[in-house]
């Protein structure tokens, strides 16, 4: 079976007429004959149905079958021959809560907009960015909760600060024993934001409503009394569009801590691709260190 054996066929249906579709193939009659006939022979069964003085051409039950598969083998004899011509660009598979690819880490993708390189983003739960790091299907991992593993490696990578936040609108909070865990919209943010929550509030009191990514946010926040705990770089955000949002002060240290894992394999190419975007993350948080907007916790982020 090759391309011009299912050009044939699909031209011939296409034209419903032999005479036609080898006009339209630039090929004489006899040709496309033979090629029909090639296809037919490899695939053991009649496509098309042959009477004289009709007409019209007709498919068997198997040729209407087969016109599907025809059409796909098309489409992909395309796709190939697209990726034959496509510049090689490296791949790199990246995964993160939400918070962190929306926020926290915009512009460090967009630096790669301007590079010869293809990332792809994807936002998970924790525990799945663990599974999808160790099963290969995602390179790099980025997780608020670390999770034990043998073949996966974890880093601590920085902290964020966090801030109590209301829309004055609505709330007028002035420090911490005015809060109610009743009024708050919660969201978790890691296990020592948890360590530290859970000392504040008692845990038996459910919490107004619980979100599980801040894309929702600033609706619920327009509610009398409501408040919320949410990273700097989703504050940072939420004040370019709402002016009325402001913060509670605490003496407390605050904050969620961000792990990078990976996993090291499948050859050298994709090692030295991790270890180049591990650089230039380094560099990423190092600035943003230097702008007060997190801490960065460790220097030897990979494997040399």
């Amino acid at each position: 079976m090759n391309l011009n054996q299912i050009n044939a066929f699909l031209t011939i249906v296409e034209t419903n007429n032999f005479t036609k579709a080898a006009d339209k193939l630039y090929i004489s009659q006899s040709t496309l004959s033979d090629r029909l006939s090639a296809l037919e022979e490899e695939l053991d069964t009649r496509l098309i149905k042959r009477r004289s003085g009709k007409k019209k051409l007709e498919l068997t039950e198997k040729g209407i079958e087969f016109l599907d598969y025809a059409a796909r083998y098309i489409e992909l004899e395309n796709e190939v021959n697209e990726w034959k011509q496509a510049p090689l660009l490296p791949h790199l598979k990246i995964g993160a809560p939400q918070s962190v690819n929306t926020y926290l880490f915009r512009g460090l993708y967009r630096s790669y907009l301007a590079e010869s390189y293809q990332i792809h983003v994807s936002s998970h739960w924790n525990r799945t960015i663990y599974s999808m790091v160790n099963s290969f299907d995602i390179d790099i991992g980025i997780v608020s909760k670390p999770y034990q593993s043998n073949q996966v490696t974890t880093k601590e990578l920085i902290n964020e600060p966090l801030l109590i936040i209301y829309d004055n609108r609505f709330s007028n909070y002035h420090q911490l024993d005015e809060l109610k865990r009743s009024d708050q919209i919660y969201i978790g943010w890691g296990p020592d934001y948890k360590d530290w929550y859970y000392r504040q509030w008692d845990s038996s009191i459910p919490a107004r409503i619980t979100l599980d990514s801040p894309e929702l946010l600033m609706d619920y926040l327009e509610s009398e009394d409501t408040w919320a705990i949410v990273p700097l770089c989703v504050y940072q955000d939420i004040i370019q569009k709402n002016d009325h949002i402001k913060t509670v002060p605490t003496e407390s240290d605050i904050h969620r801590t961000l792990y990078l894992i990976y996993k090291m394999g499948q050859g050298e190419a994709r090692n030295q691709k991790i270890n180049g975007f591990i650089e230039s993350l380094h560099d990423y948080i190092l600035d943003l260190e230097s702008k007060e907007l997190c801490t960065v916790l460790g220097d030897e982020l990979y494997e040399k």
